[in-house]
Formats: C-alpha cells, sequence, structure tokens
C-alpha cells in the first residue's frame, strides 16, 4: 500500500466479528449427543496432524459456558476494549424452531453490559451436519445431515426469518445501518435456487413490509458468500489461487490474495457495494478423523483433506485488517464497516479470543490497528 495514510481507521468505520454459539449446552446437542455436549468436547480432543501443528488450541481464559451472561460480561468487555463494534450472530432454525440460540437469548442478551456492544443476526441457511464423523467399515467417514436449513419453503423461511425480525430488531443494541436493521443472509445463492429470484424478492418486500409495520426504517441485507461480503473468505481462497499441492496454505498468502485481487475483484464486477472481510486464519482438524496415509505427491484434496493455513500470527492479522482499511479508504461508496471471521470459532481454527498460542495477540492485534492501547488483561473499567 503506497500511502500510509490509507492504513488508517476509516472515519465512522464499523468492526463487527460473526460469532458461533456452539460453546454452550443448548437442546439441540442434547439430543443429537448427550446432556451438556459442546464443541469444547472437539478442541480439547484435537491432537496433531504434523510435526508443528499447534493442536490443540485451548482457551486462555477456560471453557466458558457462552448460555451465561457472566461469560458475555467478560467478552463484551474483551469486544470493547479491542475495537469490536457489533457481534454478528451466526442464527439457526431448524425442525420449525430457533437452535443454538441459548447463547444470545439466556447469555449476550441478559448480561449486565450487553448495550456496550450492538449485534445482529446471520440466518444461517445450510443444512446442520453432525461434526465429527463416524468411520465407515470402507474407510470412509459418513457426516449424515441431522436438519434440513429453513429455505426448503417458502413458508419456512420466511417464518424463521420474520422471527428474528419480531425477536431482536426492537434490542436497542440491534445494529442498524442508516436506520435499518441488518440480517445478513449466509447463502444466498442457496435461497435462489431452492426459491426462485421471484421467491427471494418476495421474501425480502415482506419481511421489510413487516419491519415498517413494526416501527422500523426497513431491512438492510448484507449478503456474504458472492454480492455485498464474504463469511471467512480464507478457506476458499486457497482453493481459488493456490494449487493443491500446496498442502498447507501459507496464512500471509492467501490474505495478500484477498486483499489484492478477491476484495477489488468484488467491487468491480458486483452490482452492490462489496464490504472487506478478513480472518484470523483457519484449521478445521478438530472436525475431522486424520487421514490415515499421507500421499507421496502432494495433493490437498486428499491430504489433509480440509484447510490448515499455516504461519498465522498477530502481526500478519493486523496488517490483514490495515488492508481492509486501506480498501474502504479507496473506495468511499462501500458502506463503513468490516467483517471478521470469527469471534469464537474454535472448531475452525478462526477466533480471536486469548488462546494458547498467542495470549491476547490477536484481540491486541485488531486493537492497535484500530488505534487502541494494548489489551493484556481484562480490564476492570
Amino acid at each position: 500500500v503506497g500511502d500510509p495514510s490509507l492504513l488508517r481507521k476509516p472515519e465512522g468505520l464499523t468492526v463487527a466479528c460473526y460469532t458461533f454459539p456452539n460453546y454452550h449446552a443448548s437442546a439441540l446437542h442434547n439430543k443429537l449427543y448427550s446432556p451438556g455436549w459442546t464443541e469444547y468436547n472437539l478442541i480439547r480432543s484435537a491432537r496433531p496432524w504434523f510435526e508443528g501443528h499447534q493442536q490443540p488450541r485451548t482457551p486462555l481464559l477456560g471453557e466458558l459456558d457462552e448460555s451465561l451472561p457472566s461469560t458475555w460480561e467478560v467478552y463484551n468487555k474483551l469486544c470493547k476494549n479491542s475495537g469490536i463494534d457489533v457481534l454478528i450472530w451466526d442464527w439457526y432454525w431448524y425442525d420449525g424452531k430457533p437452535c443454538l440460540h441459548e447463547a444470545l437469548e439466556e447469555g449476550f442478551l441478559e448480561a449486565k453490559n450487553t448495550n456496550d456492544v450492538k449485534f445482529a443476526c446471520m440466518w444461517t441457511n445450510h443444512p446442520w451436519y453432525i461434526l465429527y464423523p463416524t468411520k465407515q467399515t470402507d474407510g470412509s467417514n459418513a457426516y449424515p445431515p441431522s436438519f434440513d436449513a429453513p429455505d426448503f419453503s417458502y413458508e419456512e423461511a420466511f417464518r424463521s426469518l420474520s422471527y428474528i425480525v419480531t425477536r431482536y430488531f426492537n434490542q436497542p443494541n440491534y445494529w442498524k445501518i442508516d436506520g435499518k436493521p441488518v440480517i445478513c443472509i449466509w447463502d444466498a445463492r442457496r435461497l435462489e435456487q431452492k426459491l426462485g429470484l421471484e421467491g427471494v424478492q418476495k421474501l425480502f418486500t415482506e419481511l421489510r413490509g413487516l419491519a415498517v409495520k413494526l416501527g422500523h426504517a426497513g431491512i438492510h441485507f448484507h449478503i456474504t458468500g458472492f454480492t455485498s461480503g464474504s463469511y471467512n473468505p480464507l478457506d476458499w481462497i486457497a482453493g481459488r489461487y493456490q494449487s493443491k499441492e500446496i498442502e498447507l496454505p501459507d496464512y500471509g498468502v492467501a490474505a495478500a490474495d484477498v486483499a489484492f485481487k478477491v476484495w477489488d475483484e468484488g467491487y468491480e464486477t458486483h452490482q452492490v457495494p462489496y464490504v472487506p472481510a478478513v480472518g484470523a486464519g483457519w484449521d478445521s482438524t478438530p472436525r475431522y478423523i486424520a487421514p490415515a496415509n499421507r500421499p507421496a505427491t502432494p495433493d490437498r484434496t486428499k491430504w489433509p483433506g480440509c484447510t490448515i493455513f499455516v504461519n498465522e500470527s498477530p502481526a500478519a492479522f493486523k496488517a490483514f485488517v490495515q488492508a481492509s482499511f486501506a480498501y474502504l479508504n479507496r473506495h468511499p461508496d462501500v458502506p463503513r464497516f468490516v467483517t471478521i471471521a470469527c469471534f469464537n470459532e474454535w472448531s475452525e481454527g478462526h477466533y480471536l479470543l486469548p488462546d494458547n498460542r498467542f495470549g491476547y495477540g490477536m484481540l491486541n492485534a485488531l486493537g492497535e490497528a484500530v488505534g487502541l492501547q494494548k489489551l493484556n488483561q481484562i480490564r476492570g473499567k
């Protein structure tokens, strides 16, 4: 980036961080596994797959129950002190009702300091899968879907999305852009395939009408995946720009590909402003059984068979965040926000919470990028 001033935090910037609610006991997993099961079970039992592989990655603050207000009183303080303005909650609806909602409902919204951090919902329209495979007798892994996504019909899509509108939009700390509450859509391509373009247009029109009836200015839809932004661009960027012979893609190289190829391409080719998305890394091995054999000829699709980035660091993450600032400073027509994946996605290896690798390093890196002081501990003030 030629001009150092481009790296400064843009005026009026909002930093929004995705949040994955599966680190608390839930009605869903009490049924699928056993009472009290969470994805902490997966990260705790993770093991290295190769020399130098940093697993398990464990929470420096402990395995905090995210359905408790006390957990979010700690986490909200971390957000406020490191520059996170908004938590975008992955929001699920299966079998006709909300799922994994306990962390938001019972934890975050009941925290004493909940109004220190805004929130929004991302309608996450993918089938729910068993999160750890079963090894079959033929050597393959089985991941049977357990529930279909709520976009299998127009009625179910409306039912689930209208729940977000009626339940959360009236919360004082719900995130708004230009006065309009924000809903993120996880996979708009899938939604269009299921309902057709006219069906999606009707759905959004009816939802906006419902919001207006409830006293809101409308709805700002943020579409992840292919129009107005991405969730974590790093996972698929490796496949797009790096040969499959590279078994372990380099984080810095992938981040540069995102910053200097994906964002500009998105800006030039899409008809809506393309919002930059960054990620702290990716390593989803806690969700997999390690492949039995590593082929002599490198092939990332066969080994490791999932995405594992190497050379992640707080310094590289800070540079990635600053690159998003430069993009926004070059494109004043793009909405003034950046999304980060993820606040707490331990089992996919992209999270900002303190861990046994970098301590508070990732939160500090973000804080430095936005111009805040370093966060070495949870401050009492």
